[in-house]
């Protein structure tokens, strides 16, 4: 986005050496005091307290700041030549981020990314690399789908003690420590600690159950074919993504097995979230070939078992049933392997073997909605 900002300014009809003297002050205003200049005084001066720590310790972040001042700056002809001019187009300025903000706090919460790898996303939104209705949709259900499955969980584990074990950091409001509840409200304060939790870095404590927490990795073949397109597309991408969120907090690594009559496989190791915001955005197109899938999905769970991560469920969603003998094969391969099929029918329902020798077998009426994912929770233990 920096790189455009400075484009648009040029474009505008100032020369690259004002470009770039307005972009050293407004990058200054936004990660120090300003100095001297009356750019970039005016930014640091008008810099709203909840996004200050942000800026200064987020450069991705920083820099979608400076772009927004750049824009605003250079949107009119002439500069301004007074501090409480420059102030008020700042906040302009500002008030585009802030924008900006809320949008990446709605993907950082469907998502589970942290701010940093939200901020890329929602540039690719804006230089439509990525289809943004389609995106915002996928982070919404999967934030609902996300809760309902942990929902789940707390329900199982109501019953099982659990003990402190230490100190972490994280965004668990209701384990903060009380030293970092004493800072809400210590003047100052609190936007700072507001910050760190947004970040899940504040001080919580650590407990631990004496449920297992943790099995084998978790794949997942995701049918892209053409008729897959859209809601279909959304709500597996939506369960793909509430899933992994599950996984990685149990330390379980994730492969997305993406498939059409081609396939291509993304390996999302706990807290991967670029890689995460890549399996989203992929969409093939084409046929369908559940057979290849399950191959690579069974290459992938045996590549995993030599590196000594054994045991895993596979997940298969699609909305096209596939029972030739080359499935049999595969799924024994499962079976030497010892892994379950979650075999999950979105729209028409499966018929022979991904039904009869799936471990379970689900139907999903219709393009699927957020309250079905219920149903695929115990491929993470909810």
């Amino acid at each position: 986005m920096l790189r455009t900002a400075l484009q648009s300014a040029t474009g505008r009809g100032y020369s690259a050496q004002d470009v770039e003297h307005i972009a050293e002050q407004a990058w200054s205003g936004v990660v120090s005091t300003g100095g001297a200049t009356l750019i970039g005084q005016g930014v640091a001066d008008t810099t709203p307290r909840e996004y200050a720590t942000l800026v200064a310790v987020d450069d991705i972040a920083a820099a979608f700041a400076a772009a927004c001042q750049i824009e605003i700056f250079t949107s009119r002809h002439g500069l301004p030549d007074t501090p409480h001019a420059a102030r008020e187009r700042a906040r302009e300025g500002w008030a585009v981020f802030r924008e900006l903000a809320d949008q990446a706090g709605h993907l950082e919460h469907g998502t589970g990314a942290d701010l940093s790898a939200a901020w890329p996303r929602l540039k690719a939104i804006q230089e439509r690399t990525v289809d943004e209705q389609k995106i915002r949709k996928i982070a919404a259900m999967a934030g609902r789908m996300y809760v309902t499955l942990k929902g789940q969980k707390a329900k199982k584990a109501r019953h099982v003690p659990e003990r402190v074990v230490g100190v972490e950091t994280g965004s668990d409001i209701g384990s903060l420590l009380p030293s970092e509840y004493a800072l809400l409200g210590a003047p100052g304060a609190r936007e700072d600690l507001l910050a760190r939790i947004t970040r899940r870095q504040a001080l919580q404590l650590k407990r631990e159950g004496k449920q297992k927490k943790g099995r084998g990795p978790l794949v997942l073949a995701l049918d892209e074919s053409g008729s897959m397109e859209d809601d279909r597309d959304i709500w597996a991408k939506s369960v793909m993504t509430a899933l992994t969120r599950i996984a990685w907090e149990e330390k379980r690594p994730v492969r997305v097995v993406h498939f059409s009559t081609a396939t291509r496989v993304h390996r999302l190791d706990p807290k991967d979230h670029r890689a995460l915001i890549e399996a989203q955005s992929l969409f093939l197109d084409g046929g369908t070939d559940i057979g290849t899938a399950l191959d690579v999905a069974a290459d992938e769970v045996e590549d995993m078992a030599k590196h000594g991560i054994p045991g895993a469920d596979v997940v298969l969603i699609s909305d096209g049933g596939d029972a030739s003998g080359r499935i049999a094969a595969t799924l024994d391969r499962l079976d030497r392997n010892k892994v379950r099929l979650w075999s999950i029918a979105i729209g028409p329902e499966f018929r022979g073997l991904l039904k009869d020798r799936a471990a379970q077998y689900i139907h999903v009426a219709g393009d699927g909605a957020a309250e079905d994912v219920a149903a695929v929770g115990g491929a993470v233990g909810a």
